[in-house]
């Protein structure tokens, strides 16, 4: 069982590298692919996030309802702007945020809500202090409808660009997104390492589609447009992929962790004194003050199981979205991550 996230969807023979920039002309129901994504949700209820099977593409009940965009409105729809340009893609770290649920007229209101989601994206270290090492994109995607479909209620739908909706797989707050789509939308970027979907809703929700294969991207975090903590969602989903860190919870999986030592940088099977003794994971933290709080040390129950697995600290961004800091190994994890990027790996 994979303690991080993973989507294990494939594109197969789509040839999405030859896309139009306007998606889905022409689609017919039950053309996308039925693969099975795992991907990471919150409830809003308590601090943990869950996993689900999601289908990687939009339901049928959706794509019966697109219609092809008119010629007025066909013409921004693609369009790619910089908010951050450092330098060459294959030297930094490439985000892309496209937009879902904008009508034409709404493409401004989507370029402001991008800026501000960004923002908070780069408050948080160690992105603040690594910003010069990444460049940021939007893709403005074109909605016949505003809005996104699950919002107010269930029974909504609306025809959106990348096909997000409410209610995936039964539960309310789980926002998940077409993958096709988004991806002949990311492609439109000079490079897309990371992809935040935007969606215009000011309802609580957001998914985690993480270390994704098959895709020219690593992952995608959808969120919304016009919740406060939403943003915090994309941080997190985001320093999965880039951080290879994996979850804090202690709640998904039932007994005691018997695997092998996980290659995640922020959860392992040694206490502290092992640790120590072996010169391990997070060993030069050991004892020393964290920005997350308290001491570093090792804290029984993470990677969705209450024993057997160590967490560096009490609680972190990676446990707790109340809690706006990365403890000390996630932040060189990400670090590490940025490094990665930057010098091409």
């Amino acid at each position: 069982m994979a303690l991080v996230l993973c989507a294990s969807g494939v594109l197969g023979g789509s040839g999405a590298a030859a896309a139009p920039a306007v998606p889905g002309q022409g689609e017919s129901p039950g053309t996308a692919a039925a693969t099975v994504d795992h991907v990471e949700h919150f409830d809003g209820s308590g601090p943990a996030g869950y996993r689900s099977g999601v289908p990687a593409a939009a339901p049928d009940r959706l794509v019966e309802r697109r219609r092809p965009l008119a010629p007025a409105e066909r013409r921004g729809d693609g369009r790619v702007s910089a908010l951050q340009r450092t330098g060459p893609s294959a030297e930094r770290l490439d985000i892309v945020l496209i937009g879902d649920g904008y009508t034409a007229d709404q493409q401004e209101d989507f370029r402001q809500d991008a800026e501000a989601k960004w923002a908070d994206v780069a408050a948080i270290e160690p992105f603040t202090s690594h910003t010069g090492q990444m460049n940021v994109w939007t893709v403005e995607a074109v909605s016949r409808d505003s809005g996104v479909s699950g919002d107010p209620a269930q029974g909504v739908v609306k025809d959106t660009a990348l096909g997000t909706y409410f209610w995936c797989d039964g539960m309310e707050r789980l926002l998940c997104a077409d993958l096709t789509r988004v991806d002949r939308y990311a492609r439109q970027a000079p490079a897309a390492d990371i992809v935040i979907v935007v969606a215009n809703s000011a309802k609580y929700g957001g998914a985690g589609y993480n270390r994704l294969t098959g895709y020219p991207f690593d992952g995608v975090s959808t969120l919304s447009s016009d919740h406060d903590s939403s943003s915090l969602i994309a941080v997190h989903e985001a320093a999965h992929s880039i951080g290879r860190l994996a979850d804090e919870y202690d709640e998904g999986e039932s007994g005691v962790y018997q695997g092998p030592e996980p290659e995640d940088v922020n959860i392992s099977t040694y206490p502290a004194q092992e640790m120590a003794d072996r010169g391990a994971k997070w060993h030069d933290w050991l004892g020393k003050p964290d920005p997350a709080g308290g001491s570093t040390g090792t804290f029984e129950g993470a990677g969705y199981y209450r024993q057997g697995l160590y967490r560096p600290t009490e609680t972190s961004l990676m446990r707790d979205f109340s809690v706006r800091e990365f403890n000390n190994p996630s932040r060189q994890g990400l670090v590490d991550g940025f490094e990665r990027y930057t010098h091409g790996e």
